[in-house]
């Protein structure tokens, strides 16, 4: 585990702000252009204008949207409306989310890691297009805007019996927005943190979200380290990162759904992919994501359980034996299952992370039959979360064909970190997410506002 500190937030001052929740915002990489801009409506002093504001045709290097970011922050902390806690903190943060009708509550803690590559255990590939556009918004405000998303594991639970009796006192923060409560307390007893902090050092530590802000991170700590090559204790040397235990918390993965487009010359792509399996017609998108509704390891156990002969067996619309399937969505065909036939299956290798569903979804369809193999350079795939937002572009005609997945487990994705394997880009979207707005991580020279 990285060493990690206390720090003194920066926060929304609840005395210039009456209602926290219309300046917080989801991470920059989930929000869709059109909430975009509902974000900058719901007020003046919403974070988006610092994770993501706009760009204008009249932008220059002196001007843009980066540059506006730190004007923003500046001016926000000269007026008021930010404010930094007076001693260094742990900010305690507890989630409320429903899942099938039942309440969850994930609790985790935001604190300061130091940068450190290896130590943390990574499990997704990065692009260079979003670290350029991180790398240009960390030069300019200095500050860590959003947390990364971390994981650890700890058998005996302390660092969650910690973290419970500091929400006795009234949180800081207490927002609900779009069906998930969040709650921020400050821990600050020097006592505590001391604990927590001891606590922590053994224990690895595996990104679950933000693989692109960490290493952007990384190479801005390199790049200040050419102009303060001995300052250590500098906040630039550190990264805000929230840490939840991984074996004593509730954790919803999503799978994140392809949107592809047609190369030239494939007019029939239902014909090229029953040349590579079948295809089942079923009747709507309700169909495809109770097929898909179980992760690997579950489809195997339920088969197992259920799919022997004599036991009745998995009825049409459930998870049946874990083979490679997908659902697939055509505007003009409509809905299909498709299973990957069994000579392309043995291709597949076995390691955790080419034998995912992602994987095998790239490698045996994406790539040979729509012609896609660098994704950062393609602007024939895009990825969302929401089934129906991607039938819904299949059917305004933004895109030829959705690709629907089952969701990567937790398990297959620690595997492959503790392997040192990288998972395909989109692997997996954790819920709920974190969000920006609650505390920022600001850079001091010298380590002069932190405690070790």
């Amino acid at each position: 585990m990285p060493v990690i500190r206390a720090f003194q937030g920066l926060r929304y001052n609840p005395s210039k702000i009456s209602r926290l929740s219309s300046v917080y915002a989801p991470p920059y990489d989930v929000i869709s252009p059109k909430e975009q801009e509902v974000l900058h409506k719901k007020s003046p002093y919403n974070v988006v204008r610092l994770i993501l504001g706009k760009s204008g045709p009249r932008d220059t290097v002196a001007d843009n949207r980066y540059t506006r970011a730190k004007k923003f922050l500046n001016d926000w902390v000269g007026s008021g409306v930010l404010f930094q806690d007076d001693f260094p903190s742990i900010y305690v943060y507890a989630q409320d989310y429903k899942e099938n009708g039942k309440t969850f509550t994930r609790i985790g803690f935001l604190a300061a890691m130091k940068l450190d590559e290896r130590a943390v255990l990574r499990h997704e590939n990065t692009l260079a297009s979003p670290k350029k556009d991180r790398m240009a918004l960390l030069k300019e405000v200095r500050t860590n805007l959003s947390p990364l998303f971390g994981l650890f594991e700890d058998k005996k639970g302390e660092v969650s019996a910690l973290l419970k009796n500091a929400m006795q006192p009234p949180p800081v923060v207490d927002v609900e927005i779009d069906g998930v409560r969040h709650r921020i307390y400050l821990e600050s007893r020097p006592d505590v943190l001391d604990k927590i902090i001891k606590a922590m050092r053994a224990k690895p530590m595996y990104i679950a979200d933000g693989h692109h802000r960490f290493e952007v991170a990384c190479q801005f700590k390199n790049w200040m380290r050419l102009k303060y090559p001995k300052d250590e204790t500098a906040g630039w040397n550190y990264v805000m990162t929230y840490f939840s235990d991984c074996t004593h918390n509730p954790f919803t993965i999503y799978p994140t759904h392809r949107l592809l487009r047609c190369p030239k010359g494939l007019k029939e792509p239902l014909k090229v992919l029953a040349s590579r399996g079948s295809l089942e017609k079923v009747k709507d998108l309700s169909e495809i994501l109770k097929t898909l509704s179980k992760t690997r390891g579950q489809a195997r156990a339920f088969w197992r359980a259920h799919g022997r002969r004599g036991s009745g067996g998995p009825r049409r619309g459930q998870a049946r034996d874990p083979k490679y399937r997908f659902g697939v969505y055509l505007k003009k065909q409509g809905f299909f299952i498709f299973t990957l036939a069994p000579q392309y299956a043995a291709l597949i290798k076995k390691n955790p992370v080419d034998s995912l569903d992602v994987a095998a979804l790239h490698k045996m369809i994406v790539e040979p039959c729509f012609k896609i193999k660098t994704l950062e350079k393609s602007g024939s795939i895009d990825f969302t979360r929401d089934p129906r937002e991607a039938c819904e572009k299949v059917r305004h005609g933004d895109f030829d064909a959705a690709f629907f997945l089952r969701p990567t487990s937790l398990g297959e994705m620690l595997l492959a970190s503790k392997k040192g394997l990288k998972m395909p880009q989109k692997s997996t979207y954790f819920y709920p997410k974190l969000l920006s707005g609650p505390v920022f991580h600001k850079f001091e020279e010298n380590g002069s506002r932190a405690s070790a």
